[in-house]
């Protein structure tokens, strides 16, 4: 099995903010991809879609400020198997500290696919944080 893909960021947002932008539609369509359609209960199926191939995922665990877990359950082929998870928890420098970690890739993906996903995932979670604190909108994926 190939590592996670991991990425850590310091966001100057209250908890509350940062777990509705990750459990909600409105939230998910503000910095990953605009048709996003998602709600906050667990066993649901969140979809994504990306301008043609549309990503499920069950959402498997959340804890309200805290944690919000997806696996994958549709859509993305060389993604079954895969797991999401965001965690929120307080920072050193008063803001919440968000850990992203998508595991479960098959140690047959090729290093290169492997690489592009986790950039953009970085990218991502860079937009994730810009609307946690703005609260401007700006999707990877419009």
């Amino acid at each position: 099995m190939a590592g996670p893909l991991m990425h850590m960021v310091e966001i100057d947002a209250d908890p509350k903010k940062i777990y509705e932008a990750l459990s909600t539609s409105k939230g998910l369509a503000s910095f990953w991809t605009a048709d996003s359609h998602a709600e906050p209960k667990v066993g649901s199926i969140a979809k994504f879609g990306f301008h043609g191939p549309t990503l499920e995922m069950k959402v498997d665990a959340l804890e309200p400020e805290k944690r919000v877990r997806w696996s994958t359950h549709g859509g993305f082929p060389e993604w079954n198997g895969t797991a999401v998870t965001w965690e929120i928890k307080p920072g050193k420098n008063g803001g919440q500290e968000v850990t992203f970690n998508h595991d479960g890739w098959p140690a047959s993906l090729p290093p290169a696919e492997l690489a592009s996903v986790n950039y953009t995932w970085g990218r991502i979670v860079g937009r994730l944080k810009k609307y946690a604190e703005t609260g401007e909108p700006a999707p990877f994926f419009p």
